[in-house]
């Protein structure tokens, strides 16, 4: 009868061969879909909350009462300040930049889950993984 994965006889869950902790995979799943369901649900309520928060004050509106930005909601160079001012566009844009990062963060769970298991392996592709989508992200315009 074997305790956990890959375990020999006796040995508890959570617990390899070699004495090494291990990443428990239904724990590890079920991180994995917390963190993508919270991303989206996150997501679509900025989004939601920014397109029904314009239908008060505009677009380029501002709940604060502030002067028009007159930024393009494809800038997001200016979401600090239109965020500070409660302005819809910067709201939704806000709820862009979280789903795109919601996979991002997905694969940095992986590579902490991979490090834990002391898979070098996994750690080296998830890494390099995680590079790229880093890169893409701040590197490509």
């Amino acid at each position: 009868m074997s305790g956990g994965p890959g375990g020999g006889p006796g040995e508890r869950p959570g617990e390899s061969t070699r004495g090494r902790p291990t990443v428990d995979p239904d724990a590890f799943r079920t991180v994995v879909s917390v963190v993508l369901a919270a991303g989206v649900l996150t997501s679509a309520g900025l989004i939601a909350a920014g397109f029904g928060l314009a239908r008060f004050v505009g677009w380029e509106g501002s709940l604060t009462g502030a002067r028009s930005g007159g930024a393009a909601p494809a800038d997001f160079a200016t979401i600090g300040a239109g965020l500070l001012a409660l302005r819809p566009v910067a709201i939704a844009q806000l709820g862009l930049l979280v789903l795109v990062a919601t996979p991002v963060v997905r694969v940095a769970a992986s590579l902490v889950a991979f490090g834990l298991e002391r898979d070098s392996l996994y750690v080296a592709i998830t890494g390099a993984v995680l590079a790229v989508l880093l890169a893409s992200l701040f590197l490509v315009r």
